[in-house]
């Protein structure tokens, strides 16, 4: 997909022989997009377990329910925001607050939803 992302201008997806939607990158990202991950890297020993599920609490409530934890490991929570409608202002600043609140959040990242994920999504839909 990312060799798509550099070579095309236009793609097409299938799903069982038929087309399901043609257009440039950034239009298929926005029209069919999921919304945004949020990986956070959080600086933690056994003694901050308490501070961080306060943490998890704070992100998951900032975004209402369309907040999904989907991974933990190693210090790094990867969150799922559904709502695609979300400025990114919003986002931004929400994590900023989160960051000042919480002294065990080292760094975040905050990016779109991938090509990838967008033919994940169709892909799921084929029989």
């Amino acid at each position: 997909m990312e060799e798509c992302e550099a070579l095309c201008n236009r793609l097409a997806i299938l799903v069982d022989g038929q087309f399901v939607c043609m257009g440039g990158i950034q239009y298929l990202k926005q029209k069919f997009g999921q919304g945004f991950t949020v990986m956070v890297k959080v600086r933690a020993t056994e003694t901050d377990e308490h501070i961080v599920h306060k943490l998890k609490s704070k992100i998951e409530d900032s975004f209402n329910s369309g907040c999904v934890l989907k991974d933990e490991h190693e210090g790094l929570l990867h969150y799922h925001v559904t709502d695609p409608n979300i400025p990114w202002k919003y986002l931004f600043t929400t994590m900023e607050e989160v960051k000042q609140d919480y002294d065990v959040v080292e760094d975040y990242t905050i990016s779109e939803t991938t090509l990838e994920q967008v033919f994940l999504s169709f892909a799921r839909l084929q029989n």
